[in-house]
């Protein structure tokens, strides 16, 4: 199996785990209609604050990508919003 990336050039064989960080996949729609194209990231995290962020999205019905997406999107929000 060999994956192209957009310019056509093939890379060379890694597998299929590699295959899977170069697709971009569409979340579920949400209520609100909210249908985003991802992309899977990799972050390291202090272990407590990612136990608080899984048990928040649990509490909320949510999943951790959707819990932590909402919550950067409301952080980057605040900060475009000009405070007066």
């Amino acid at each position: 199996m060999f994956v192209q990336r957009k310019k056509g050039v093939k890379m060379t064989r890694l597998g299929p785990q590699v295959k899977k960080l170069f697709e971009i996949s569409s979340r579920k729609e949400k209520p609100g209609g909210d249908d985003r194209k991802t992309k899977k990231y990799t972050f390291i995290l202090p272990v407590a604050l990612m136990r608080e962020v899984k048990h928040t999205a649990i509490e909320t019905d949510s999943t951790i990508s959707d819990w932590l997406a909402d919550a950067i999107e409301k952080t980057l929000k605040e900060r475009r919003t000009p405070s007066r």
